[in-house]
């Protein structure tokens, strides 16, 4: 018997997958349990109409990535700082100051996403990768100079 799974299954599928059970199975266990429908008529239709759109906004959310990915790659943030003697920065840039000053850019980053493995202490030029999506990673470039 073909069902659409409703919940996750251990040892047989994950939500929204189509299997092929014994009837015993499906008919005792799965649907009792509210874990899967049967895979006829609209249950069938309704499945597949949603992977359809799944798919859709896979790659609607992959476009927009890949135009953030382009905006990011090709910034460039200045930020001024306060500085000490011997070159000392008062205070650090963390991630939550890059995604603020990317924010008045127009580009709107999760600051956990940015990849910053401690904060920004000293003048100079860094480039920092920022997750956008899986497998894509650009890097933004960062200039640490005196502010005046």
């Amino acid at each position: 018997m073909k069902v659409i799974l409703t919940a996750d299954v251990a040892a047989l599928g994950t939500s929204g997958e189509m299997k092929t059970v014994a009837d015993g199975y499906a008919l005792n266990f799965l649907i009792p349990q509210k874990l899967a429908v049967p895979a006829a008529g609209g249950a069938y239709r309704a499945w597949q109409h949603d992977i359809a759109s799944r798919e859709d906004k896979r790659k609607r959310e992959r476009e927009e990535a890949e135009i953030s990915a382009n905006r990011i790659g090709g910034t460039t943030l200045t930020m001024g700082v306060k500085v000490g003697d011997g070159g000392k920065l008062y205070g650090s840039i963390t991630a939550k100051d890059i995604a603020d000053a990317l924010a008045r850019r127009g580009i709107q980053v999760d600051r956990h996403k940015i990849d910053l493995d401690e904060p920004l202490k000293s003048l100079g030029t860094y480039k920092v990768a920022i997750r956008v999506l899986a497998g894509m990673t650009p890097e933004v470039t960062i200039v640490v100079e005196p502010k005046g």
